[in-house]
């Protein structure tokens, strides 16, 4: 058994809680077995790649939740319909081609 930073399960349950997250995922029609498969490759990734004497924390469990969320939007199709965003909080909003490219430039810029 693995000894995961956050269980694939844990995973699931704290994606269900970002605002607007569990209406996409039910309005969109995203199978369970979607959710399962990104939340099993997204906790072992960061299970393998995280160095054991570093700590792993509440924001770091937010960005890998964050991760999550974004990889079930594209396995499932609906990534070009939304975004996860910091709003100051984690948020699954539509996706916005102008507040992409904005981000891209701020981004490159150093800003």
């Amino acid at each position: 058994m693995t000894n995961y930073l956050i269980t694939p399960e844990d995973l699931v349950g704290r994606a269900m809680n970002v605002k607007g997250f569990r209406d996409v995922y039910l309005n969109e029609g995203i199978g369970p077995d979607v959710v399962l498969t990104c939340a099993k490759a997204v906790a072992a990734d960061w299970t393998n790649d995280w160095s054991e004497d570093e700590g792993f924390g509440s924001s770091d469990a937010t960005y890998m939740v964050r991760e999550f969320i974004l990889d079930v939007f594209i396995y499932s199709g609906v990534s070009h319909k939304y975004d996860v965003r910091f709003t100051p909080t984690l948020e699954v909003v539509e996706y916005s081609e102008a507040d992409h490219h904005a981000a891209v430039e701020r981004m490159e810029s150093g800003i």
